[in-house]
């Protein structure tokens, strides 16, 4: 009777403590803006199953193997500790009415037991011995970890010592070899084991929502409660409200609620900062670092902003939990938000931040304010004429819309295929495929204008809105349906974010579009291997919008041999440019163009094809770092398409 009194008041004890921060963990989730979704509930449901249950996403990578075991032979050995804290109620209890179910669990409980401790030697093996970068963490979140992983063999280690003296019915080997050895030396101290086991069980309850481990609450919310939207698309800002008095992310409270409970589910695995070729080439910024470091402010702001949302922080957002140098670090290439098994966003956090620096403070790297000026004032970031957009096309015989009204679709060239000098020589490539294989197209000419990705990445929100508009009123004039595109910056604007205006096409980047031409029969194709070509993935085509097949497949069918880098598909490194950073000077670490410029080098390959003119520029100025540019070609696969396609009659 006394040591159920005990074992009671231990138990409230920890569910009090647990019960009060989970209260408070949710009063800090409502400081954001917004609420949580809540359509589409049974996709939701699957999602967990498959990402939580399954551990789909975390078993991307060998070391979630080990994640696997442990997670699911926490699960399986609730069962015994249920019917364990129980008998300490009711002496005796067993959950021996369930028929076969009973020994079914208890087989489970063994083998999973076993898996745990092996998992967890794996564990402590990698972090003490192997000792990966991005595992490193400061002193007390190392402590933590350490602490929990000790805490979770010491359970399975009562676990199997209770097992040893007292059997279950069921298939047991691993708890009958040690009952075989030493049960009846252990005998004496069940009650010890039984009392360390309930303890630790009632101590992970109460410690885990304050640790590093919160992940294990935060997680699955966070998953059943990711925003079902194109991948990296970025809100839309109210700019017209005569309420707002600020815009973007100036406070932990101008985040929305599902970027707060981002924070709650870090797992702090680190494969953001792998992954993040900033970090990688030697930036200050590491995603990881990010979401602990506004977790951390969030904790510290949280009290008094329940007492007053309008509270002055102690330390400032930017400049003191985010820096200068981590905000416009970020090139938006998705990678952290690729390899983050429970769906965290790192990069629509800083770019939050960005349009409250750009917009309310006109604080941006000077160097990109050359960029932003003449996207002003004259739709493109180099400034040159409106009137010169067409220019590339004299001579070629391309109707504008204008003139070809039916024309079956709109080829958008972009900034980059119509100004600048390298890449005007890949609209021409492009021009010429479809010309050659007869699709009826049409150019806008000097009704096009901007769409103004790189403005809105940069944070100018403003800008953003004052050309996409320009843009999706140009195509409703003509009645477009169908739009082109070889820049993936254009691609994924048109697509995903002019939706956000009322503009609704069918894109296609010109990789896809010339792979069907090909497959159709449209345009010449070749079984011979001419050369070997390194194909590097750009981010906003690959990860943004998913396509990795067409590029390839079009260099494939004019009998190229498609050479893949060290990081390639979905785990592709970015080339620099992405997020406004290709108006921008890099002055920390390595050039980020020049690591994937080598990597691309390291193929063997001496000519590197891209599908992006971002990609194309970053790509050939590396090979000019890297003393290659004579040795190595970097081309569109456009251009690569058209000098074959041209030979053939």
């Amino acid at each position: 009777m006394t040591s159920a009194l005990i074992l009671a008041v231990c138990s409230l004890a920890a569910i009090g403590i647990f019960s009060h921060r989970v209260w408070q963990l949710y009063q800090f989730l409502n400081l954001g803006r917004g609420s949580l979704p809540l359509d589409q509930i049974s996709k939701r449901i699957q999602n967990v199953i498959i990402n939580v249950l399954g551990q789909k996403s975390v078993m991307r990578e060998r070391s979630g193997i080990g994640h696997f075991f442990i997670f699911w032979g926490f699960i399986i050995l609730t069962f015994g500790t249920t019917e364990g804290f129980i008998g300490g109620f009711f002496h005796g209890f067993s959950f021996a009415f369930l028929g076969p179910i009973y020994p079914l669990m208890n087989t489970l409980q063994d083998l999973f037991a076993f898996a745990v401790l092996a998992a967890l030697a794996v564990a402590f093996f990698r972090r003490l011995i192997i000792r990966p970068t991005r595992l490193e963490a400061p002193a007390s979140h190392k402590r933590e970890a350490y602490l929990i992983l000790g805490m979770i063999s010491m359970l399975v280690i009562c676990f199997f010592s209770m097992r040893a003296i007292s059997p279950r019915p069921g298939f047991a080997p691993f708890s009958h070899l040690l009952g075989n050895a030493v049960g009846p030396t252990l005998a004496p101290a069940y009650s010890v084991f039984e009392w360390i086991h309930n303890l630790i069980v009632l101590a992970f309850l109460a410690f885990i929502p304050y640790s590093k481990h919160l992940h294990i609450l935060g997680a699955a919310p966070n998953i059943f409660f990711q925003e079902d939207t194109p991948p990296g698309r970025m809100e839309k800002l109210d700019l017209s409200g005569e309420v707002i008095e600020s815009f973007g992310v100036a406070g932990i409270g101008d985040f929305t609620r599902k970027d707060l409970l981002d924070l709650y589910a870090c797992t702090e695995c680190g494969r953001c900062q792998e992954s993040c070729p900033a970090y990688t080439s030697g930036k200050k910024l590491s995603p990881k670092e990010v979401i602990q470091d506004l977790k951390a402010h969030l904790f510290e702001e949280g009290p008094a902003l329940l007492k007053n949302p309008k509270a002055e922080s102690k330390l400032k957002l930017f400049g003191g939990v985010i820096a200068h140098e981590v905000l416009w670090a970020c090139t938006t290439c998705r990678a952290c938000e690729e390899v983050c098994p429970v769906y965290i966003k790192p990069m629509s956090k800083l770019l939050g931040i960005r349009q409250n620096r750009v917009l309310m403070e006109a604080d941006f790297p000077e160097e990109a304010q050359a960029a932003l000026k003449n996207m002003e004032t004259q739709s493109n970031p180099w400034g040159l004429p409106q009137s010169d957009r067409a220019k590339w096309a004299e001579g070629l015989n391309i109707p504008t819309v204008a003139e070809n009204p039916t024309a079956e679709y709109l080829y958008y060239v972009g900034c980059s295929g119509a100004y600048d000098e390298r890449n005007i020589k890949v609209t021409k490539a492009v021009a010429g495929l479809l010309t050659r294989a007869k699709v009826n197209f049409a150019i806008l000419g000097s009704e096009e204008t901007c769409n103004g990705d790189s403005a809105r990445r940069i944070g100018n929100e403003y800008l953003y809105q004052s050309l996409a508009p320009q843009s999706v009123e140009t195509f409703q004039r003509y009645n477009v349906k169908k739009v082109i595109t070889a820049c993936p910056h254009c691609f994924n604007t048109i697509k995903n974010e002019f939706p956000q205006f009322g503009g609704n096409y069918e894109v296609l980047h010109h990789s896809e579009l010339l792979a069907d031409l090909t497959s159709q029969g449209r345009l010449p194709t070749s079984s011979k291997v001419t050369y070997k070509a390194a194909y590097h993935d750009s981010c906003y085509l690959g990860r943004y919008n998913g396509v990795f097949d067409a590029p390839r497949k079009s260099l494939s069918a004019m009998g190229l041999e498609v050479a893949e880098l060290a990081r390639n598909r979905e785990k592709s490194s970015c080339c620099g440019a992405g997020g406004g950073r290709m108006w921008m000077e890099e002055k920390e670490g390595k050039r980020i163009n020049e690591v994937r410029a080598q990597e691309a080098l390291d193929t063997g390959a001496k000519t590197v094809c891209t599908a992006c003119p971002f990609c194309l520029t970053m790509m050939s100025d590396g090979m000019k770092s890297l003393g290659k540019a004579e040795s190595v070609q970097v081309k569109d696969i456009a251009e690569v398409m058209w000098e074959i396609v041209k030979e053939e009659k």
